[in-house]
Order: C-alpha cells, then sequence, then structure tokens
C-alpha cells in the first residue's frame, strides 16, 4: 500500500505544478501586455510632439541665393527630402492642410507634416518668401 500512495502522489503532483505554471504565465502575460498597452500611446505621442516641435523653423534653410526645403521628415531608414529652390522661384503660397507653393516655372511643391502646425509653417512660408501672394484655404 506504501508504494501505491507514493505512486499516485508522484502523478498528481506534475498537474499541480503545471497548474501553478499555468497560473503564472497567464499573469506575467497579462500584466506585460497591460504595461505595453498602456504605455505605448503615451510614448508615441511624446515622440511626436519631439518630432514635431518647432518644426515650421526647421523647414526652411537660407542657402544665400536659395533655400533648401525639407518637404518631408522622412522614416527611420530614409532621411528627410529635402528641395533645393531660387528665392525668387515661389509665386504663390497656398495656406490649408497642406502647406503647397506654386513655383513660377509651374511646378509645385507640396509640405505636408501630418496636419501639424500648418499656420505656423505658411507663416514661415511668407517670411521666407515675402514676394509671393498667399492664398487660405479655411479648415472647417
Amino acid at each position: 500500500m506504501g508504494q501505491i500512495r507514493s505512486r499516485s502522489a508522484s502523478l498528481i503532483s506534475p498537474i499541480i505544478r503545471d497548474t501553478r505554471v499555468g497560473i503564472l504565465e497567464y499573469l506575467i502575460t497579462g500584466l506585460s501586455s497591460f504595461l505595453i498597452a498602456s504605455l505605448t500611446p503615451y510614448l508615441t505621442q511624446r515622440y511626436i510632439k519631439k518630432k514635431y516641435h518647432n518644426i515650421e523653423k526647421r523647414i526652411f534653410r537660407d542657402l544665400d541665393d536659395r533655400i533648401e526645403i525639407t518637404t518631408s521628415l522622412g522614416t527611420w531608414p530614409f532621411g528627410p527630402r529635402t528641395v533645393q529652390i531660387r528665392k525668387d522661384s515661389v509665386e504663390l503660397i497656398q495656406e490649408a492642410a497642406v502647406i503647397s507653393l506654386f513655383l513660377k516655372d509651374k511646378g509645385v511643391i507640396d509640405l505636408f507634416f501630418n496636419g501639424f502646425n500648418s499656420k505656423e509653417i505658411a507663416q514661415e512660408a511668407r517670411i521666407v518668401f515675402p514676394n509671393a501672394k498667399t492664398v487660405v484655404i479655411p479648415l472647417d
């Protein structure tokens, strides 16, 4: 009889151990999922604010007789995209969700930065290109 009890006890103990491991595994998975779900929006918003902070000052760069315009901030493997134009080549600045710079040679440069700071970017464009006309399209 003593041997039967030890056999049954040895058969039951792995089941109990597996149940404990399963509960701890679910607890750790649930806790880590909760932390990831609650911290991701906060960290993403903080990164976006940092990326777009004071962006209107970083779009236009004066290079004597030319202006370098950053048209897109790019993503990780690709750097920001830039275009160089002459200072007197912008004829019209169109302000909407996307800032469009219409050039005298019939080209267009669109500045889209997720709709952040559109007014500030247009205001900076007016400073950089003082001879250009401005058209404002209201966003309703």
